[in-house]
C-alpha cells in the first residue's frame, strides 16, 4: 500500500508540473474553452468531455462521501474536485487511510441524496446522452488538433483518464465499507469511464437491498 500510495504521490506532482508547464499551448489557446462556456459552434465532442468532467465529482461524492469514515475527511476534496478535477482527489487517496471504526461524517441531507437509486441513475443516463452525444456529432479529428494545440483540452483530457484510473480506487473504498464479497468482483468496472462506476453504485444498491431481505 505504502508503494502504491508513493507511486501516486509521483503521479500527482508529474500531473501538476506536465499541467502547469509543459503541456501545449499555442496563441489563442483559450478559445476552445469561450467556445464551450458560449457554445459559439464548439466541437461536440469538446462539450461532451467538459461536460462529463462535471459529472465525475458527483460520482465520487456517491462513492467516498457516503461512507466518509477514514482517516481523513473525503468531503472536501469532492468538494474540490468540481474546480481542480484529478488534481483534487489525489491527495485523499495518496494520504488517508481507511477505518470502519470512525462515524460517519456525513450529513443526514446529504447521506439521504446520495444513497438511494434516484441519484446515480440520473448521472447514468446523462452520462450516456453526453457520450452518445459527443460520439454521434463529434469529430476526433478536430478534438485531436485541439489536444494538440491547447493546453486546456490537453489538460482536460488527461484529468478525465486520471478520474478513470482514480475511480478503481474509490470503488475499492465503496466496497471495504459495504461489506460483501460479491462486491469486490466488480472493480474492474472502474475501467469504463464514468459508466462502470454508476454501474457499480446502483449494483452495489440492489445486493445490499437483497442481503436486507435475506
Amino acid at each position: 500500500m505504502r508503494q502504491l500510495k508513493s507511486i501516486m504521490l509521483a503521479i500527482w506532482l508529474l500531473f501538476i508540473v506536465y499541467a502547469f508547464f509543459l503541456a501545449p499551448i499555442k496563441e489563442g489557446d483559450t478559445d476552445y474553452l469561450t467556445q464551450i462556456l458560449t457554445m459559439d459552434a464548439p466541437d461536440p465532442m469538446l462539450v461532451a468531455v467538459f461536460s462529463l468532467l462535471g459529472v465525475w465529482p458527483m460520482v465520487f461524492a456517491i462513492l467516498l462521501v457516503t461512507e466518509d469514515r477514514a482517516s481523513i475527511p473525503a468531503w472536501p476534496f469532492v468538494l474540490g474536485s468540481f474546480v481542480l478535477g484529478a488534481f483534487a482527489l489525489f491527495p485523499y487517496f495518496i494520504f488517508h487511510y481507511e477505518s470502519r471504526k470512525r462515524k460517519n461524517r456525513t450529513s443526514e441531507k446529504v447521506y439521504e441524496i446520495l444513497k438511494g437509486r434516484t441519484f446515480p441513475l440520473v448521472l447514468l443516463i446523462l452520462s450516456v446522452g453526453l457520450v452518445g452525444y459527443g460520439v454521434g456529432y463529434g469529430s476526433m479529428i478536430a478534438y485531436q488538433e485541439a489536444f494538440l494545440e491547447s493546453r486546456f483540452v490537453h489538460t482536460m483530457t488527461i484529468d478525465f483518464i486520471m478520474l478513470t484510473l482514480l475511480s478503481l480506487l474509490g470503488i475499492a473504498h465503496h466496497t471495504y465499507y459495504h461489506k460483501g464479497s460479491s462486491l469486490k468482483s466488480y472493480w474492474p468496472l472502474g475501467f469504463l469511464p464514468l459508466l462502470g462506476p454508476l454501474i457499480y453504485i446502483l449494483i452495489s444498491l440492489q445486493e445490499k437491498d437483497e442481503e436486507g431481505y435475506r
